[in-house]
Formats: structure tokens, C-alpha cells, sequence
């Protein structure tokens, strides 16, 4: 609770966002660094609102190289260009450089989790292109959709899914122990 609560909870206080992202995987998908963070983000969360009054905070679930939504879980589909699949490998190589070798790899691919993100986000969209076809992006309006090569998959939630979910999992995980 100290440890891990309170410094997200004074974070929240601090910040009162409408939107807070968190990793969301399943028990045993990844590192259990994400369910710890999960369990944390929603305990400070309850607090919060427990303390705010202030229920309307949704919650944007993301999952990348351990576990991916599948196309109808998400409901957040995000286009993302070469340009910008390019700026977040940058970006990690220069900001995250101790993981530019992971300490727990994927079976995926043998590199840093930017480039199996990148890849990642290809696939997502080459699913959401099958689906809507080629044409929808190619001759679609807005630039955004015609520049796609990427696709990140979210799950937006209201607090008491949100909760709901993370408490299923905490049965499951609390089940195994």
C-alpha cells in the first residue's frame, strides 16, 4: 500500500485525469510487473474516487508484446503511421536504452520490444484492412487513416468494468497461490 498505492494515488490527486492507461494482461501473459501495477492503479483509483467523488475517470487498456487484444475485444483502434511506428522505436532506443536487450525476451523475436511492437502493430492492422478492406484506408477522407501501416488495439472502460475485471483477475490469481 505504501510502497505501491499511495505515490500513484498522490500522482492522481496531483494530476485528476479523465483518462489513465495501464497494461492489461492476463494473469501469466507477461511479467508480473503488470499485474502488480494493475492491482495498484486500481486500488489508488478506488481510492480516488472513494475520496473525489469523481467516477467519471475512464480507463484505457492497452496490451503490446506479451498479450494482444484480439479485434473484437478492443473497442479503440488507434491508425498509426511508418512515421510514427519509426518516432516509438526512436523513442524507446533513446529513452529506455537499458531494455534495448530485454532481461525476460520474447519468444517472438530476439531484439528490443519496440521493433516486436512495431511488428505487432502491423499484423493489428493487416487484420483491421482484411476486415474493412483496402480501399477503406487507401481512399478513406482523413489523412491519418489513408497513412496507416499500424493499428493499437485499446480497451476504453468505465471504473466499475474496469474494477470488475481486475478483481476477476485477482480471484484467478489468488486461486493459483
Amino acid at each position: 500500500m505504501n510502497r505501491d498505492v499511495l505515490p500513484i494515488l498522490e500522482l492522481i490527486k496531483q494530476v485528476k485525469p479523465n483518462v489513465v492507461s495501464v497494461a492489461f494482461d492476463p494473469e501469466g501473459s507477461g511479467p508480473d510487473t503488470h499485474y502488480k501495477a494493475l492491482q495498484a492503479v486500481a486500488e489508488a483509483l478506488r481510492i480516488y474516487e472513494k475520496e473525489s467523488g469523481d467516477s467519471s475517470i475512464r480507463v484505457l487498456g492497452y496490451r503490446n508484446v506479451w498479450y494482444r487484444f484480439r479485434p473484437a475485444e478492443a473497442d479503440v483502434l488507434v491508425p498509426v503511421s511508418l512515421n510514427s511506428l519509426s518516432l516509438m522505436h526512436t523513442s524507446f532506443m533513446n529513452c529506455f536504452g537499458s531494455q534495448s536487450a530485454a532481461s525476460f525476451p520474447s519468444y517472438e523475436h530476439d531484439g528490443p520490444f519496440s521493433e516486436l511492437a512495431q511488428k505487432i502493430q502491423v499484423e493489428q492492422y493487416a487484420m483491421i484492412k482484411t476486415c474493412l478492406g483496402k480501399d477503406y484506408f487507401l481512399k478513406h477522407p482523413h489523412p491519418r487513416l489513408r497513412a496507416a501501416r499500424g493499428m493499437i488495439f485499446l480497451k476504453d472502460m468505465d471504473l466499475p468494468y474496469f474494477y470488475r475485471k481486475v478483481r476477476e483477475l485477482k480471484k484467478v490469481t489468488e486461486a493459483k497461490d
